[in-house]
């Protein structure tokens, strides 16, 4: 199972019924955030990283060796830090969680939804933003060197969330929305 999941599409997603697409909403990020941290797919991030961009980093012996401990770290407070049903980037806007819709979700709004939260967090913005928040005190503050933590923030975010999304499993995303809303997708 490969790496998964916008705010225009989660719009959509949760345009379902009034309480239900909120409820819809937060079941998929729930689902996702879950899925992500999973043990599974934390190794399987982990592959992907020791293969395209451990052999780019500076020093690729050391990414070998130290990415995998890490990697688990990071994925602990990454994921569920953005896949957060209350983050205003996921559910908690008007337009999700506080407007009254007229239908339940339906496959393609979740599958659009799952695409767009995916590619918002490629954006530039959203990128320096997972940055400046792993940086911090959220994570690199309780590192034993949060100065050289910060430092391979810097430099891994930038390429691991794309070669974690390039390795996306499209067809894993129906399965995602089933879980979160059984019965969405065929």
């Amino acid at each position: 199972m490969k790496f998964l999941l916008a705010l225009s599409a989660l719009l959509a997603l949760a345009s379902a019924v009034d309480p239900e697409g909120c409820e819809d909403c937060t079941a998929v990020v729930m689902t996702i955030s879950a899925y992500l941290t999973s043990q599974e797919s934390v190794d399987n991030q982990v592959d992907i990283l020791l293969a395209e961009v451990c052999p780019q980093a500076q020093s690729p012996e050391d990414c070998v060796e130290q990415l995998p401990a890490f990697w688990g770290r990071v994925a602990m407070v990454l994921w569920p830090g953005y896949y957060n049903p209350d983050a205003e980037w996921m559910c908690a806007t008007e337009e999700i969680c506080g407007a009254p819709g007229t239908r339940a979700m339906t496959c393609d709004d979740c599958l659009n939804g799952i695409q767009g939260a995916i590619d918002q967090l490629l954006s530039e913005e959203f990128i320096a933003g997972v940055v400046d928040g792993l940086s911090g005190d959220g994570f690199c503050g309780t590192e034993e060197d949060a100065e050289l933590c910060a430092s391979v923030i810097a430099e891994l975010i930038p390429v691991a969330l794309p070669a974690l999304a390039a390795n996306l499993d499209a067809e894993q995303m129906p399965e995602i929305c089933n879980t979160a809303v059984p019965g969405t997708c065929p």
